[in-house]
């Protein structure tokens, strides 16, 4: 949509706020998953349960390989006409080559149509900004017309979170300048922060097949069904659910720091002489400078005893923050 791209680029960025912004998200992808056999063939390669979803509805889900380690977690929306994987850019031809490798004989097609949509997303504490329609009231509830789609995204207590997609330029620029006149306009930066304070993971190439999706909390925040029978590695989440105890799981955190961390730097005991593989940061933002907010994932014993230190940063402390959800004992 270059109408749309050339539009962002009048647009001033202000300073990265974790609050009341609007950010064009040029680092996701969309993934189109269409055809007579699409609910079928998701349902047997994602974690969740398609049949729950519908144009109203939309939900987190993983793809992971045979030995359960997800290569993607995307959020599924329903279209006319099949659905929409949102997940970043980065991993989007990995996923679909890897799908595409189940098809088969059937009756789907996969298309990226990433340039096919204006994509934005913004969060507001104030009820006013987001009034109209096109804004669901529930979370995970999606507003469809015939050239843009609306998801409410879970976040912090008291915030109103949403992405946009919208396939008119026209329509899109209107919408942006609307919201603009109350939010601060932002950078992709802005999305990562938001996703990391809601406790949502995000992969990445690096750290693509390094987790079971419990590790990263998805069996908590609705990213999975352990109801809906297979998927590629169903048999390890099932093990890990209901036989085994989860020594790894996700953390938010805070870390004054000369460099923010990147997703996949390494995390080790700090009395270890070599790295040891106790963790890895799933992603990482720079909110002021020497300040980093981040999610990672770590041996949980050595996470709550302090021991944990960033490989290439060792004199980096780390200091927990709770989670916007409750952890199960």
């Amino acid at each position: 949509m270059q109408i749309w791209t050339e539009f962002l680029a009048t647009q001033q960025i202000s300073a990265l706020r974790d609050n009341n912004t609007l950010c064009a998200l040029d680092a996701t992808g969309l993934l189109y998953v269409g055809g007579e056999d699409a609910s079928d063939f998701l349902q047997n390669q994602l974690s969740n349960d398609i049949r729950k979803i519908s144009p109203e509805q939309a939900q987190l889900s993983t793809f992971s390989n045979a030995k359960g380690r997800m290569l993607g977690i995307m959020r599924v929306i329903q279209i006319e006409g099949g659905y929409l994987l949102v997940l970043p850019r980065s991993i989007l031809p990995a996923i679909q080559q890897e799908l595409q490798k189940f098809i088969i004989r059937s009756r789907v097609v996969l298309a990226d149509i990433t340039d096919s949509f204006a994509c934005f997303a913004l969060n507001t504490d104030n009820a006013q900004t987001v009034a109209e329609e096109i804004f669901p009231d529930e979370l995970n509830q999606v507003h469809q017309s015939d050239s843009l789609i609306s998801l409410r995204l879970p976040g912090p207590a008291q915030q109103f979170r949403y992405l946009m997609l919208i396939n008119d330029a026209q329509e899109a620029i209107d919408c942006w300048k609307k919201l603009a006149t109350s939010l601060a306009i932002n950078d992709a930066r802005s999305w990562r922060l938001q996703e990391i304070l809601a406790g949502i993971p995000t992969l990445y190439p690096e750290t693509a097949g390094a987790f079971v999706l419990q590790m990263s909390n998805l069996q908590i925040i609705d990213g999975v069904s352990f109801k809906k029978g297979c998927f590629p590695g169903q048999e390890v989440v099932a093990r890990m659910q209901y036989l085994g105890k989860l020594k790894r799981r996700m953390f938010l955190a805070e870390t004054a720091c000369t460099d923010c961390p990147a997703a996949g730097d390494e995390l080790s005991s700090r009395s270890a002489v070599n790295p040891d593989g106790s963790g890895k940061i799933v992603d990482a933002v720079e909110l002021e400078p020497g300040r980093c907010i981040l999610l990672f994932i770590a041996q949980i014993e050595k996470t709550e005893a302090g021991e944990l230190v960033l490989v290439k940063q060792p004199n980096c402390n780390l200091r927990l923050l709770p989670l916007p959800y409750a952890i199960p004992a």
